[in-house]
């Protein structure tokens, strides 16, 4: 019996049933969403206010198992490829005990062959990229200076679609693409057909044998200057098997007897390598910054070897777009910034390099902010240091198996709305008097594929016109491809590009003026 002298309430009826620390975790499992439930935790039967302790365990609980199931399927932030483009700032804290279950995907559910950890970070990014104004190819449409993606038609009709800077260079890509003209080295043709077990390519698929080739560079740079140079430099004919190592070491090959024939083996064994890298990345689902290092920044190199330095490929990852030069929506709000991966642009003569700056210097000292007075020291849209002066000429943005492909157009669209913007800052291109700006060729590689557009300025409007399959790196057939038509915009860059560099910015009188007018329009319209 109780006892009688015992004034004490009895407790609460409910308190032998209430959740000890095992039982609350239990609980909250049971309230995790599955296949079946949804995303909320079910609600906890009614009862009377429990004890703090019981609250407490619960939210103490929470946090460590969480993190216990990100062990298995969101490993760490530091899984997201840190090579990959656009990138962005650390995701945004999550609450404590919010399980999202639309963004988690074990490794069974992954799509493409890619891990789970990639996906994730795939998710999140798409989730910081929700916040821009311009997260479509149709967004483009909207931006101060619209950029429109159209088809490129075959035949004549294509030639008409394109300004006439660019139609030799799409004549002799289409040469290229479409019956291989001249895509492998004559030098070296026993190896090539040893390659073909069923059948020899035809004749027309092999370049004539060079003989030797006076340096580029030399003959541009003075050509930038006005400078023909002296007699010996413009005779001169020296070999450029020399910018591939490699090639010293067939020297004692019967069949390279020529400084041309070992350049060309030495090629040959390189396109090989990056054949066989190439696969193994693919192959291992390797990250986009594993592809730019081991095969996409290799391959660039060598198309451009035979530039003999004259042109240059920056990796462009780092080159952020300033926020001055970005390209805005019609409702004024700025749209995020996009980067690119790789670009191409001439090496300048020190006297038009000396032409260049000054002019900067002085719209830097001219604009009426610190930010615009930074910006202004830049030629082109970024501050990347090894940009600062040299001019874009082609632009490089690379995707990854499961990446999408809209996204790369979208960078690929951004970027280069950023660079018109920014040359009509300086008073180029637009409707001032000043020359015109430029067809830009643009790159878009999707794992193997290359594809190339070409971006003409229709002065209210940009259009990019393509796509154009170029070349894969598959096979070395397919790469042998694909470095031709590199090869082709590394000449146009050295010939046309650098005529258009030299006469924009060359030293006008008018130019300084001219630019600092249009630059303060612009950035009271921003």
């Amino acid at each position: 019996m109780p006892d009688p002298t015992n004034t004490r309430k009895t407790p609460y009826i409910a308190e032998p049933s209430m959740p000890d620390s095992d039982s609350a975790i239990r609980l909250w499992l049971l309230g995790l969403p599955d296949g079946q439930r949804g995303s909320k935790r079910p609600r906890e039967p009614d009862m009377a206010t429990p004890p703090p302790s019981s609250f407490q365990t619960r939210r103490s609980q929470s946090p460590s198992k969480k993190r216990k199931i990100n062990q298995h399927g969101d490993q760490d932030d530091g899984s997201q490829d840190s090579g990959a483009t656009p990138r962005s700032g650390p995701p945004s804290q999550r609450p404590a005990l919010s399980i999202r279950s639309a963004s988690f995907h074990p490794p069974s559910s992954t799509g493409l062959g890619h891990s789970s950890a990639p996906s994730l970070a795939s998710d999140r990014q798409s989730s910081r990229r929700s916040a821009s104004p311009v997260k479509t190819i149709t967004g483009l449409q909207r931006l101060d200076k619209p950029v429109l993606y159209r088809s490129l038609d075959g035949g004549k009709a294509g030639f008409q679609q394109l300004p006439e800077d660019v139609r030799q260079l799409y004549r002799d890509v289409l040469a290229v693409t479409t019956y291989r003209t001249g895509i492998y080295p004559a030098e070296i043709r026993p190896q090539i057909e040893s390659l073909f077990e069923d059948f020899s390519p035809p004749g027309s698929v092999y370049r004539k044998p060079e003989k030797g080739t006076r340096r580029p560079d030399r003959g541009r740079l003075a050509q930038d200057t006005g400078k023909e140079g002296d007699k010996e430099e413009k005779e001169e004919e020296d070999p450029f098997f020399d910018y591939l190592p490699l090639s010293s070491l067939f020297a004692d090959r019967p069949e390279a007897a020529s400084p041309q024939a070992r350049f060309t083996l030495a090629e040959f064994y390189k396109i090989r390598a990056i054949e066989r890298v190439a696969r193994e990345c693919l192959d291992l689902r390797r990250s986009e910054a594993a592809w730019n290092a081991h095969v996409h920044g290799p391959l660039l190199e060598l198309a451009l070897s035979r530039q003999r330095g004259s042109v240059v490929y920056e990796n462009a990852t780092s080159a952020r777009i300033l926020p001055c030069f970005r390209p805005s929506p019609v409702t004024g709000e700025v749209s995020e910034g996009k980067m690119v991966d790789f670009v191409f642009a001439p090496r300048l003569s020190p006297e038009l390099d000396v032409a260049i700056q000054n002019q900067l210097i002085e719209l830097s000292t001219q604009a009426k902010s610190t930010a615009l007075a930074s910006a202004q020291l830049n030629v082109n849209q970024t501050d990347y240091t090894p940009l600062t002066r040299s001019p874009l000429a082609v632009s490089i943005e690379t995707k990854v198996a499961g990446a999408s492909l809209e996204e790369g157009r979208l960078q690929l669209g951004i970027w280069t709305a950023a660079w018109h913007k920014r040359m009509e800052m300086l008073g180029v291109g637009g409707r001032m008097q000043r020359p015109q700006l430029p067809t830009l060729p643009l790159i878009l590689v999707h794992d193997h594929q290359w594809s190339l557009y070409f971006a003409v300025d229709r002065l209210e409007r940009i259009e990019v016109c393509g796509a154009l399959l170029i070349g894969m790196t598959d096979s070395f057939p397919n790469i042998y491809q694909l470095l031709t038509v590199l090869g082709l915009l590394g000449t146009w860059v050295d010939t046309t590009f650098r005529s258009w560099t030299t006469d924009t910015f060359g030293p006008h009188p008018d130019v300084i003026a001219d630019a600092d007018v249009r630059s303060n329009e612009l950035v009271t319209q921003s």
